[in-house]
């Protein structure tokens, strides 16, 4: 068995981030909306929005504690 060594979201988790900020960026100095319609074809959207960690994902990454 191979052991993980990134923390990934699931996509039930970035689903679940994406309601709770209401498809804002959640960086105190934006809150821009992250998804928009697309011009060409208005049943499609274009997302924008990354969900990220606030700690490093993964061993001496950005920001690991």
């Amino acid at each position: 068995m191979s052991k993980r060594t990134r923390d990934n979201f699931t996509q039930r988790t970035i689903d679940a981030l994406r309601r709770r900020v209401s498809n804002c960026c959640s960086n105190p100095e934006c809150y821009v909306l992250t998804v928009e319609p697309q011009a060409t074809d208005p049943t499609k959207v274009i997302d924008t929005g990354v969900a990220a960690h606030i700690c490093a994902a993964s061993i001496g990454g950005p920001r690991y504690k």
